[in-house]
C-alpha cells in the first residue's frame, strides 16, 4: 500500500545465544586444558593434529549458532509482519496486522539485563496461529507500536476479532 510505512526492522539480538558462547568457551577451556596435559603424551603426529583441530567443534557450533540467528530478519509496517528466514534460500512469512488477536512480551531475566525481549503475536491465521519475534531491541516500545498499528489497521479496514464463548 502507498501509505504503508516501517515501525520496526532488525534481527535478534546477539543476546539470545549468549548460552551458546558460554558453553562454548568453556569447551575451548576444557579442549585448551587437555591439550596443554596431553602434548607430549599423544603418540603420533596425527595424533596431536587431530587433537589440535579439537577447539574448532565449539568454535564451529557457536558461529553456526550466530550465523542462523543474523539470517533471519523481522520487519513490522502499519500493514502487516514479515519475518525473513534462509542463509541461500530464503523464506519470507506474512501476517496482516488485522488478523492479530493478542500480542504478549516475554522477558527472560537475561534479556532484560540487555533491554531485549520475545514478543508473541497470537492470530487467527490458518497458516501461522503463532508468530514469535525473538530477541528484539527495546521489546516494550516495539510492542506499544505494534499495538496501535493493529487498532489502526483494524480501523482503518473495518475489521475486528469477534469473541465466541
Amino acid at each position: 500500500m502507498a501509505d504503508e510505512r516501517i515501525i520496526f526492522t532488525g534481527n535478534p539480538s546477539p543476546v539470545s545465544v549468549l548460552g551458546s558462547l558460554v558453553l562454548s568457551m568453556m569447551g575451548l577451556v576444557v579442549i585448551g586444558g587437555g591439550l596443554i596435559y596431553f602434548h607430549d603424551r599423544l603418540p603420533t603426529t596425527n595424533a596431536r593434529i587431530v587433537f589440535y583441530l579439537l577447539p574448532l567443534i565449539p568454535l564451529g557450533m557457536f558461529l553456526a549458532k550466530l550465523t542462523l540467528l543474523k539470517s533471519l530478519s523481522y520487519e513490522i509496517t502499519t500493514e502487516r509482519v514479515k519475518v525473513i528466514q534462509g542463509i541461500f534460500s530464503k523464506r519470507t512469512d506474512e501476517l496482516e496486522l488485522y488478523r492479530v488477536k493478542d500480542t504478549s512480551l516475554v522477558e527472560p531475566f537475561v534479556y532484560r539485563l540487555f533491554s531485549v525481549g520475545n514478543i508473541v503475536i497470537v492470530t487467527n491465521d490458518a497458516s501461522t496461529p503463532n508468530v514469535e519475534l525473538r530477541a528484539v531491541k527495546n521489546a516494550k516500545e516495539v510492542r506499544e507500536q505494534f499495538r496501535t498499528s493493529v487498532e489502526e489497521c483494524r480501523a482503518r479496514k473495518r475489521t475486528g476479532i469477534v469473541e465466541l464463548e
